[in-house]
């Protein structure tokens, strides 16, 4: 199956045609599902894949709100009963004791009502999961069925020889389980065997018997939290009790690398203690492994459980977050009666999981504190980052809420609120490109406000938008801040150049302030501390900032200990290396020429130092700089004749694959005789850049300053140069700049 498209990728008109399929399906109509989808070509794959997901999920997901609705008068409704088997085997209640070995079984109600023995050989092997109870099944006494599942089946058992109670999970197609379904079921208990932890069920034993798959697991005496939940909503301490310690349990399993994904209150177990016993790990995930249906994409879960990542099956997003959600959509269940999403089909749910604002919980009970309203809404966040991060997290503030202390979690702001709802409004969601379900009476009113407005509020603000980028667009920041780098270095000394240069065409006098390099300057950027900064090419992000100007090349100087048997970069794997220091652009570009000679940072022992650290040098080892050859002490360090400058292989192709790299050659002459002979590199680029959204007058300001007569400093780029230079991600008014040269 090819790999799903993420929800921005999904066709706008797909929503349209499921929602036509769901009007067609309940209002009863007769629709041939082929002759429906191939009506639909451009969807067509993608359209079969989720309605046969949600053919799977209906059938494991238990009753919908039209199921639960259902009430015929004068009638009784009795639970769905097994299909009967061809004989009922079961053991002789006479025997004083169950003998595993023996070789016949009792036939209690033959037609005849007499009782015999006959051989087991007599009777025909158990073909199903759907047998009359109680029977013989290996070791255990088959008593009676205490649920199913989507694919298994669980039953009360005897262990004849250990003479203990248990519960035995089977494949529910039995012996015609395919080589998928057995492959999950075993993952089941491989996930659960590895967890050992008082709130999570207990895995004995698991094997095969006359082709039935099966494990055995600890039997919980008592009921679970669907069927609490079926006599109405819980006390809230008592709901939030059995929450934080789901969560507890869940935290363990996560630690021990085990996502549960079907987390639901038929799926926590309250045992005759009042103590949780979390159970059916069926859809479990490894972290960081994909097996089972989801490495096809399959959407996998209980629909008004399910988290929006599972509804559209990227398997890849289902994490600790996935368990976060169904513990808060759990919780919001417990507290009033019913779960957050649940919609007259699967189908209709998923769409409400995936598009749809979760309820406020406080508006369903308004006696429900405040802190757990804040609770439940950051576990159902749409977005897994804005969720807790550990079911540790949400475990802790539910025991802060039950003792009455502060909870961590922050209810989202009002101006974020108001933005949600305004995005949801029809005509909102549709122009800018987003999905909504069922507006509320408010956002409806507000659309047929909007539409007879529209006029004038379009008018307004495309006016007022564009006088305010145009004035914004020519004013300086009140404070102008330029990131350079350490005190007496290169680049602190042109960032204060460029400071005073600016001061004398602005009248403002921006400050210069010292980091560590090219990876901090980007960072203080975007964290809005400074408006200007100084770095490497190496660094820049062009999602992120745009370039002012190119100032210089930097080339790379390997530096190898004269005695060193290294003759390429390539014998460096393996070895200890001065990288330069993690914030510097000197480690981010040597790590992308590494790259190029198949080593990566986990190849190498890597200090976090810099050539000229003191100290680092006597150690002797293969050193990294990026700097301009007449850098102050690199001539005097070669001059001693302890290291030499190391040739880069094929250093003339590497550009070709990475634009940021260009080929140099050091001459003779550039180290004051230290170098004897012409030595092949490559270099990169200093380069001053702003954020994106940076006024153009500073921009102006900044070039001014740097291509104003005498050269800013030795080595400059010209203008002429940065003009033609491809691939720089510029500033609209350095291109404006440069394209008038």
């Amino acid at each position: 199956m090819s790999e799903r498209p993420t929800e921005e990728d999904l066709p706008e008109e797909l929503d349209e045609v499921l929602l036509e399929f769901l009007r067609h399906h309940d209002a009863g109509s007769r629709i041939d599902r082929e002759s429906f989808i191939q009506a639909n070509p451009a969807l067509a794959p993608r359209l079969r894949e989720l309605l046969e997901a949600a053919d799977w999920i209906e059938e494991m997901a238990g009753p919908t709100l039209a199921e639960d609705n259902i009430d015929t008068p004068g009638t009784t409704t009795q639970p769905p009963q097994p299909p009967q088997s061809a004989i009922a085997l079961t053991i002789d209640p006479n025997r004083s004791s169950y003998d595993p070995n023996a070789d016949t079984l009792d036939v209690l109600a033959k037609p005849s009502g007499s009782a015999h023995k006959n051989p087991v050989s007599d009777f025909p092997q158990l073909d199903n999961t759907q047998a009359n109870l109680p029977c013989r099944f290996g070791d255990y006494v088959l008593e009676r069925i205490l649920g199913r599942g989507g694919m298994g089946v669980v039953y009360l058992a005897n262990q004849i020889a250990l003479n203990r109670r248990v519960a035995i999970k089977m494949i529910r197609s039995g012996a015609l389980a395919s080589d998928e379904e057995v492959e999950r079921f075993y993952s089941e208990a491989r996930s659960v065997a590895k967890l050992t932890h008082p709130n999570i069920v207990t895995i004995y034993h698991c094997g095969e018997s006359n082709g039935h798959h099966y494990f055995s697991m600890d039997y919980i005496p008592g009921t679970d939290l669907a069927k609490k939940l079926a006599l109405g909503p819980l006390d809230v301490k008592q709901a939030v009790r059995y929450v934080r310690d789901v969560a507890n349990a869940i935290h363990y399993a996560h630690q021990h690398g085990v996502v549960h994904r079907d987390l639901k209150p038929a799926n926590v177990l309250i045992d005759e203690f009042d103590h949780v016993v979390i159970t059916d790990f069926g859809l479990a995930k490894q972290i960081g492994a994909e097996q089972g249906l989801t490495a096809t994409g399959a959407a996998l879960g209980t629909p008004s459980y399910m988290s929006p990542e599972q509804a559209l099956g990227k398997s890849e997003a289902q994490g600790v977050a996935t368990d976060v959600y169904a513990m808060g959509a759990i919780l919001f269940a417990l507290l009033t009666g019913k779960p957050p999403f649940q919609a007259d089909t699967v189908m209709q749910t998923m769409m409400h999981v995936m598009h749809r604002p979760a309820p406020n919980i406080r508006q369903l009970q308004a006696h429900i504190h405040a802190d757990i309203e804040t609770i439940v809404g950051k576990c159902l966040e749409k977005q897994p980052p804005l969720r807790y991060p550990s079911a540790s997290a949400l475990a802790d503030d539910l025991e802060r809420f039950l003792n009455g202390h502060p909870i961590e979690a922050k209810p989202p702001s009002l101006a974020r609120r108001a933005v949600f709802w305004f995005r949801n409004i029809p005509i909102v969601a549709a122009l800018t490109g987003g999905k909504q379900i069922e507006p509320s009476a408010s956002q409806r009113w507000a659309q047929n406000s909007f539409l007879i407005a529209s006029g004038l509020i379009l008018t307004f603000l495309l006016l007022g938008n564009g006088l305010f980028s145009r004035f914004r667009d020519t004013q300086l920041p009140t404070n102008i801040t330029i990131a350079s780098g350490s005190p007496g270095g290169m680049y602190y000394d042109l960032a204060g150049k460029v400071s005073d240069r600016m001061k004398t065409g602005s009248g403002k006098q921006p400050t210069v302030i010292s980091t560590s390099g090219s990876v901090e300057n980007l960072r203080q950027l975007l964290e809005l501390n400074a408006d200007i900064a100084l770095m490497q090419e190496s660094t820049i992000r062009s999602d992120q900032v745009s370039v002012i100007a190119p100032l210089f090349f930097e080339p790379i100087h390997v530096l190898i200990p004269t005695e060193a048997t290294i003759d390429s970069v390539s014998d460096l794997k393996g070895k200890k290396v001065v990288l330069g220091s993690k914030d510097s652009g000197t480690r981010q570009a040597s790590l992308k020429l590494l790259k190029h000679f198949g080593i990566s940072e986990s190849d190498l022992e890597p200090l976090d130092a810099d050539w000229n650290t003191p100290g680092i040098r006597d150690q002797k080892l293969p050193m990294f700089a990026v700097i301009k050859p007449e850098q102050s002490g690199l001539s005097e360090l070669l001059a001693l004749g302890e290291f030499r400058l190391l040739q880069i292989d094929n250093a003339a192709n590497i550009p070709l694959s990475e634009p940021m790299f260009r080929l140099y050659q050091f001459n003779t002459g550039a180290y004051r005789g230290s170098v004897k002979t012409p030595i092949a590199t490559l270099a990169t680029a200093a380069l001053i850049v702003v954020r994106k959204d940076a006024p153009s007058r500073l921009v102006e300001e900044c070039l001014n300053a740097i291509y104003s007569d005498p050269p800013i400093t030795d080595g400059i780029i010209s203008k002429e140069m940065a003009a033609e230079w491809q691939g720089l991600p510029y500033h609209p008014a350095a291109r404006r700049f440069y394209n008038e040269q």
